[in-house]
C-alpha cells in the first residue's frame, strides 16, 4: 500500500502541476522545477507557466514572437529553449529580469536581426544558440549584457557578413565560437588576441579570403572536423573558405594541421590546389 502510495505521488509530480499547461509535463520535484513543452502546437509562450520554474523547453511549436509578459518575475529560470518555432520578433526587454539564466537556445527560428534591447538583463548568460535563423545583422552592443560571462555562442547558418569584432574580443571567458556557414569575409585583426579560453572556433564555409594573425592562433590545430578537438588545443576550422593564398597566410600554412581539404581560390596560378600541399615559398605576396 505504502509503495502504491509513494509511486502515485510521484506521478502526480512528475505529470501535472496547479500551475502547468495544457499538454505539458511539469516536474515539480525539488529543488526544481522543470516545465516541458515539446510538440504541443504552442502559438505563444503559455501565460500559465509558474513563475518559479527554473528549466523551460518550448522546442518544436508555433511561436512567432516572444513578448514582455511571457517571462515576467521568472527570477529563478536557469535554462530556456526556444528552438525550432518560428520566431521571427523579440520584443525589446524581453527577457529582462531573467538574472538568473545561463542558458537560451533559439536555433531553428527565423530572427533575422539581433537590436541591443533584445537580449537586455541577462547578466549571467553562458551559452546563446542562435543558429539556423536568417540573422543578417548584429548591432554593434547586442551583447554588451553578458561579454564577461558568455562561454558558448552559435551563430552559424545564418546570413551575417560582419559581426560587432570589438565585442567579440571582449568575450575573454568563451570556450566555444561558431560561425559557419555565413557570408562573413573579413575579421578585424586582434579579435582573437585576448581570448585564452577558446577551444573551438569554427569559420567553416565563409567569404574569408584570409585571416587574421593574431597571437591565439600560434598554438591552434586545424581540424576537419570541428567536433573532435583536444581540450588543451584551440581547434580551428576555415575549410569551404575562398583562400587568397599569398604570404598573408605563411602564418596559416605553418600550423599543425589534421587534414587537407583546404584549398586555395586565388591567386591564378594556386587556384584549387590543396592549402596545405603548397610548399611554404609558394606564399608571396606581389610587390605595391
Amino acid at each position: 500500500m505504502e509503495r502504491l502510495v509513494l509511486c502515485v505521488l510521484v506521478f502526480g509530480a512528475l505529470v501535472k502541476g496547479h500551475n502547468c499547461p495544457g499538454r505539458c509535463i511539469c516536474q515539480n520535484i525539488s529543488p526544481t522545477l522543470t516545465l516541458l513543452c515539446a510538440k504541443t502546437g504552442l502559438l505563444f509562450v503559455p501565460p500559465t507557466i509558474d513563475r518559479k520554474t527554473v528549466e523551460l523547453r518550448l522546442t518544436d511549436n508555433f511561436i512567432t514572437i516572444i513578448r514582455k509578459k511571457d517571462f515576467l518575475n521568472m527570477t529563478s529560470l536557469v535554462h530556456l529553449t526556444l528552438s525550432r518555432n518560428t520566431i521571427s520578433q523579440i520584443i525589446p526587454q524581453a527577457f529582462v529580469g531573467l538574472r538568473s539564466l545561463r542558458a537560451l537556445h533559439m536555433d531553428g527560428n527565423r530572427l533575422s536581426s539581433i537590436k541591443t534591447e533584445h537580449f537586455k538583463g541577462l547578466v549571467n548568460l553562458r551559452h546563446l544558440i542562435l543558429g539556423n535563423n536568417q540573422i543578417h545583422h548584429v548591432a554593434p552592443t547586442s551583447f554588451d549584457e553578458f561579454v564577461a560571462t558568455i562561454e558558448d555562442l552559435d551563430l552559424s547558418y545564418n546570413n551575417l557578413r560582419t559581426l560587432p569584432w570589438e565585442a567579440i574580443a571582449r568575450m575573454t571567458n568563451i570556450n566555444t565560437l561558431t560561425l559557419d556557414h555565413n557570408l562573413i569575409n573579413h575579421i578585424e585583426a586582434g579579435t582573437f588576441n585576448l581570448l585564452t579560453k577558446l577551444v573551438r572556433l569554427d569559420m567553416t564555409s565563409n567569404r574569408l579570403q584570409k585571416l587574421p594573425p593574431d597571437s591565439l592562433f600560434q598554438h591552434a590545430q586545424v581540424l576537419s572536423d570541428p567536433k573532435v578537438s583536444n581540450p588543451s588545443t584551440l581547434a580551428v576550422s576555415f575549410g569551404g573558405n575562398p583562400l587568397h593564398c599569398n604570404c598573408e597566410l605563411l602564418w596559416l600554412r605553418r600550423l599543425t594541421r589534421e587534414d587537407d581539404l583546404e584549398t586555395c581560390a586565388s591567386p591564378d596560378h594556386l587556384m584549387d590546389k590543396y592549402f596545405w600541399s603548397i610548399q611554404e615559398e609558394e606564399f608571396i605576396c606581389e610587390p605595391p
